[in-house]
């Protein structure tokens, strides 16, 4: 977790909705430092944007059984397949393999 700033988190927390508008780098700023909280937009137009991206990946695995970095490593590793029941961790280990978010603050 993240060290949050109290001074900020005293005070109203806005929400940052993600939609087809672009962010700012203070919205990531603040979402990092706990003064804003994020949500999904609810126009009918985006959330279908999502399920559609989502579909296309379920029939991809489906008919080919392999998306690159989803059911793969990265780079060279690309040969290493990654069972069903351990992609949704694979993000997580290309993270900590580069040594994001590590060490001192």
């Amino acid at each position: 977790m993240l060290p949050v700033d109290l001074k900020k988190t005293s005070t109203s927390v806005r929400t940052i909705r993600f939609d087809d508008g672009r962010l700012k780098i203070e919205d990531i700023v603040d979402i990092a430092e706990g003064s804003a909280s994020v949500a999904l937009s609810d126009a009918s137009e985006f959330r279908s944007a999502i399920a559609r991206g989502a579909d296309f990946l379920d029939r991809l695995l489906r008919e080919e059984g392999t998306i690159y970095g989803v059911t793969t490593g990265y780079g060279d590793s690309c040969t290493v397949t990654v069972p069903l029941e351990l992609v949704a961790e694979l993000p997580r280990h290309l993270y900590t393999y580069h040594g994001c978010g590590l060490g001192e603050y």
